[in-house]
């Protein structure tokens, strides 16, 4: 069910959106409420526009959660393109939720449909962007709905399907319900067995990786906090080694040196160069899988120990 927010109560002309999503101006209605939502990093809004922003976010709400009881609605296409039109690649504060929670109600084919229509112009006019990933996320969740969406993709042009592409490329980083289609668009899934732990690791070495691999903590990874450095081997070596489903975890064994102890970066990167060019290659390229950005960050051939975001 969408989520509603407290104290709506919806006016009985409201209950059946059917006719309105048919025409320009309800989607337009929409497309327009759901890109007005007011972000922090703008001017500061009058009294007067701030009593006008609540009033088109709960009109937005209202709109939504009225798709609750119109089963018409949600089997129609044309409505589901719309609500996927009324996303922006914006903060929404929370607000996408109910669009999040509207469109896993509508029947797969309806929202199957959307998404070929909507995906590729959509990406072309916004660039890839959590909000639209996270819209269409239902459709990894249903087999068939995903067979149907790969079906249906086959027309898009050449130019659509490398518009997708590049944004599913991201999105099976995060999520590996969307291998289908990204395989489907020519994309290569990454695909390789666990190595296991070696023997002759020393215990504190193998502890730690098998917590990561288990439970994907990474602190028994960065035991020793008084000299960080000491850690470093140890994170090294975890990160070298291929880690089967859990691939996409690798990155995260780098928090606590980006989050906590972010100095230490440029010996982090410094001990990264010293290593063998073969195991140094297999490091990124195990972060890459899942991070380019962080593989970019700590590869001592683009970086100095320095963070780009801070020159």
């Amino acid at each position: 069910m969408a989520r509603k927010a407290p104290g709506f109560s919806l006016p009985t002309r409201c209950a059946k959106l059917h006719p309105v999503y048919g025409i320009d101006a309800g989607a337009s209605e929409l497309k327009r409420l759901g890109g007005s939502i007011h972000q922090d990093d703008a001017p500061p809004l009058s009294a007067a526009e701030e009593l006008a922003q609540r009033a088109g976010i709960e009109r937005y709400l209202e709109l939504l959660d009225a798709l609750d009881e119109d089963q018409a609605a949600l089997a129609d296409p044309a409505v589901a393109a719309a609500v996927l039109w009324s996303l922006h690649p914006i903060d929404d504060y929370g607000i996408y939720e109910t669009v999040y929670g509207a469109l896993a109600q509508f029947t797969p084919s309806a929202l199957v449909r959307a998404a070929v229509e909507v995906l590729p112009p959509w990406l072309s006019r916004h660039g890839d962007h959590a909000s639209i990933q996270v819209a269409l996320a239902p459709l990894t969740w249903d087999p068939e709905a995903m067979k149907a969406l790969l079906d249906e993709a086959e027309r898009w042009s050449p130019a659509d399907r490398a518009t997708v592409r590049e944004a599913v490329t991201r999105w099976v980083r995060d999520d590996n319900g969307w291998e289908p289609l990204f395989s489907g668009l020519g994309g290569v899934v990454h695909k390789k067995a666990k190595e296991p732990i070696p023997e002759a690791w020393p215990k504190d070495w193998r502890d730690a990786a098998v917590a990561f691999r288990a439970t994907g903590r990474v602190n028994l990874a960065w035991a020793e906090q008084k000299d960080f450095s000491r850690n470093f081997d140890r994170v090294f070596a975890i990160m070298e080694l291929e880690h089967g489903a859990k691939w996409r975890l690798v990155p995260d064994l780098l928090n606590p040196l980006i989050f906590s102890r972010r100095e230490d970066l440029p010996r982090f990167v410094a001990a990264l160069a010293a290593l063998p060019e073969e195991r140094r290659a297999r490091i990124l390229a195990n972060v890459g899988r899942a991070r380019p950005d962080l593989a970019k960050l700590i590869d001592p051939r683009l970086r100095d120990g320095e963070t780009s975001q801070g020159r």
